[in-house]
């Protein structure tokens, strides 16, 4: 398999300690990359790191469990989101210790929805941990798909959940620990083919010791292709054509 056919559609690069060599990494492997960032006064730096990349991309965000730290910066968003075709990591995290956030969470992502709506023709990675169907909801209230393209992030929600942002018109991006998990496969197995993206999500993910980044996406792809019952050049083949889909 060659990693020509690779794609990382969530992952943080500039969290790692060495973020320009695996810019550089992901330029000479030609793994198609969607780097995110989880505020927006850091958005402008990475996108003038990778500006002259091919494989790269730099997605502008706001955490939702930082939505606390940085509401303030909407305006920030706002400014920069003209020149942002994609837009990431953003969303809601219904986790308990984020619970005190949720209200300025949701206030941050509707207004994200709606900004992205009124732009027009973003890519939104997003994360929507134990606030699934409420993503669900407000995307398909406020981004539909004639306005934006959405792809679900590390999907932990229910099968009923998932069947219903397929519904919506969601994509998912799916990594190593859900497709080692047995509970998430079967939901895999259940998602068409063709809304199935890979992401590393490095460096919050490790198999062993070592942490992820965009070159083990083939650890993702030989899981998938088991699942999928096929050849990891396949399934990477499928992974490739689903991206090549979404930016259509």
């Amino acid at each position: 398999m060659e990693s020509v056919n690779l794609v990382d559609f969530h992952c943080h690069l500039d969290l790692f300690p060495n973020h320009l060599e695996l810019l550089r990494e992901c330029e000479e492997l030609g793994i198609k990359t969607l780097t995110v960032t989880n505020a927006p006064r850091v958005w402008r730096q990475n996108q003038l790191f990778a500006k002259d990349c091919q494989h790269v991309r730099v997605a502008l965000g706001l955490h939702p469990q930082l939505a606390h730290a940085y509401a303030s910066e909407l305006y920030l968003f706002e400014k920069y989101l003209p020149e942002a075709r994609y837009i990431g990591e953003v969303g809601l995290d219904g986790a308990p210790e984020y619970a005190d956030s949720l209200d300025i969470q949701r206030k941050v992502f509707r207004k994200i929805l709606d900004l992205s709506a009124q732009s027009g023709g973003k890519v939104l990675t997003i994360h929507s941990r134990r606030a699934a169907r409420e993503v669900i909801e407000l995307i398909g209230t406020h981004l539909p798909p004639s306005k934006g393209k959405t792809v679900l992030h590390w999907f932990t929600g229910s099968t009923k959940e998932a069947l219903l942002a397929v519904e919506t018109g969601c994509y998912f991006s799916v990594n190593i620990k859900m497709l080692t998990s047995p509970q998430k496969i079967k939901l895999i197995e259940l998602i068409p083919q063709d809304k199935i993206l890979t992401e590393s999500d490095g460096p919050f993910i490790k198999t062993g010791k070592s942490i992820m980044s965009p070159k083990d996406i083939g650890k993702a792809i030989e899981k998938l292709a088991s699942i999928w019952s096929m050849d990891e050049t396949s399934a990477a083949i499928i992974v490739r054509n689903n991206l090549k889909k979404l930016l259509s």
